[in-house]
């Protein structure tokens, strides 16, 4: 059997679009789905079983509603309803039926079709789960181009340009369906086209629930199909999927997949961000939906970016409020001084969480013996002299003599606490992982050069404008570029800690 792995050999079809769907932004997406071709009977008429009832008491004569109410055992005013459907349908012209209702009724069972047809369940390679759609037919799109790393194809023929969508390659082995999951798809993917087309009168008991359903082929098809990742106007959601097969705007199922997606394919996270990052000119939102979209926006962010930090909760929790912090401030002008505060106070858990974990505090950690000048047990008195401070940190390759001076300034006792405890801020904890793991400091000054100064220099500034410290005011431009800083340090650690 043909897999999704085999991008070269698997069928591409296309969707149907939802001319009722007003995007703001979207982007193209080639969905992996798994379909099932069953044979089952053929849809129920077009018309539910009052609406039968009618045009059959129409064609022995009855045309007046009191008469088709008496006969029908139905209340006038639904009598009524039901013409101006039969009519808007196309039905009933006057009392006269017109040829599409007498070829029904020529042709009418009475009940479900006994033909068989034959149709494709689709399944979501993604999770597993049967999507309450059907088709009747498969939508191949012709000339596909397999020759760069994304499949790409004419999407309008009118305009001639080529797209290529995100391919998603995550899947999971075909899982056949049971008999009643496919009777439900069948049976929900026929409602939903029916309350489409008329209002529904039919009692829920009465729709069909036939598991006459067989499989025509016991191995799956495996395609690819173009969907729609977007974002729309007034929804309490941010982003969606579209449905593939265009009979509505999107499927709660297939969206519910996708959620789960973001959090471990990095390039998925990226579209999702580019969907939902880009504002809707014109138009004013309220505070909380404001809020809501801050918090969507920083999470698709950060898994799309820096996916690595799912394995560290205390960096993953702090990140998320650096990223939700740096959106609230790019949005304004004149952000409050709170709010400039608040993100460069994140940056720097930010940074103090990562180097908790390279020092992994323990009491066993005895690099702080280096700062002994007498050793005499608990009382051992340490280093005093800066310049000799100073000299420790420079056999570090990267650290600058500033640097070096500054972390000078740090108490020994403070650095000790930061190997054994973890229970200081920035400067002690890069003191301490400079005596811990200078390999990993060094390794990562070759892909990032100065790095240690930006850290020492956002600690600076956070000390220095804390609570508006020295009457000092925060610059919006001097807390954005430390957010470069911190961004492309986040970036180079992948490396480091993404493979621990």
């Amino acid at each position: 059997m043909i897999s999704h792995k085999d991008i070269q050999d698997v069928s591409y079809l296309r969707n149907k679009e939802n001319q009722k769907v007003e995007y703001i932004f979207s982007r193209d997406v080639f969905w992996p789905f798994y379909l099932w071709r069953v044979s089952a009977p053929k849809e129920e008429a077009p018309l539910n079983i009052f609406q039968m009832l009618i045009i059959r008491l129409i064609r022995a004569g009855c045309n007046a509603i009191d008469k088709l109410g008496l006969y029908s055992n139905l209340d006038k005013e639904l009598v009524r309803y039901i013409l101006a459907q039969l009519t808007n349908d196309g039905y009933l012209t006057d009392w006269t039926l017109t040829k599409k209702a007498l070829s029904l009724l020529d042709g009418d069972t009475g009940g479900e079709s006994e033909k068989i047809g034959s149709y494709y369940l689709i399944q979501d390679a993604t999770s597993g789960n049967l999507i309450p759609r059907v088709l009747s037919t498969l939508p191949f799109i012709e000339n596909i181009d397999l020759t760069s790393n994304y499949p790409k194809f004419v999407k309008d023929r009118g305009k001639g340009k080529s797209i290529s969508p995100l391919l998603i390659r995550d899947t999971q082995p075909a899982n056949q369906p049971s008999a009643e999951q496919m009777s439900i798809c069948l049976r929900t993917h026929r409602r939903a086209l029916n309350q489409l087309k008329q209002a529904d009168l039919v009692p829920e008991s009465t729709v069909s629930t036939s598991n006459s359903i067989e499989f025509i082929e016991d191995s799956p098809i495996c395609v690819f199909m173009y969907t729609r990742l977007f974002s729309t106007h007034g929804d309490n959601r941010l982003w969606y999927l579209s449905d593939p097969t265009g009979l509505t705007a999107t499927l709660p199922e297939l969206t519910e997949s996708a959620e789960k997606l973001v959090e471990k394919n990095k390039l998925f996270a990226a579209r999702v961000n580019e969907v939902i990052g880009i504002a809707e000119e014109g138009k004013v939102v309220g505070f909380n939906e404001q809020q809501q979209k801050f918090d969507e926006q920083a999470k698709i962010e950060m898994l799309s970016q820096f996916p690595w930090v799912q394995g560290y909760p205390v960096i993953e929790r702090h990140l998320q409020g650096m990223l939700r912090l740096k959106l609230q401030v790019k949005s304004q002008q004149k952000p409050r001084f709170e709010l400039i505060d608040g993100l460069l106070s994140e940056q720097q858990r930010v940074l103090e969480a990562w180097l908790k974990e390279v020092i992994a505090p323990h009491f066993k950690n005895t690099q702080w013996h280096v700062f002994i000048e007498q050793p005499n047990g608990d009382r051992s008195k340490f280093i005093s002299d800066r310049k000799l401070l100073a000299e420790i940190y420079t056999r570090v390759n990267g650290v600058s003599v500033n640097v070096a001076y500054q972390l000078a300034t740090v108490r020994p006792g403070s650095v000790k606490s930061a190997l054994i405890y973890g229970t200081q801020s920035l400067k002690p904890l890069l003191a301490a992982a400079l005596l811990k793991e200078p390999g990993i400091i060094e390794t990562i000054e070759e892909e990032y050069p100065a790095w240690i100064d930006l850290i020492v220099e956002l600690a600076k500034d956070r000390n220095e404008f804390a609570s508006h410290a020295g009457g000092k005011i925060i610059q919006k431009e001097t807390v954005m570029k430390h957010i470069t800083s911190v961004e492309t340090l986040l970036t180079v650690l992948e490396k480091i800690l993404g493979s621990k």
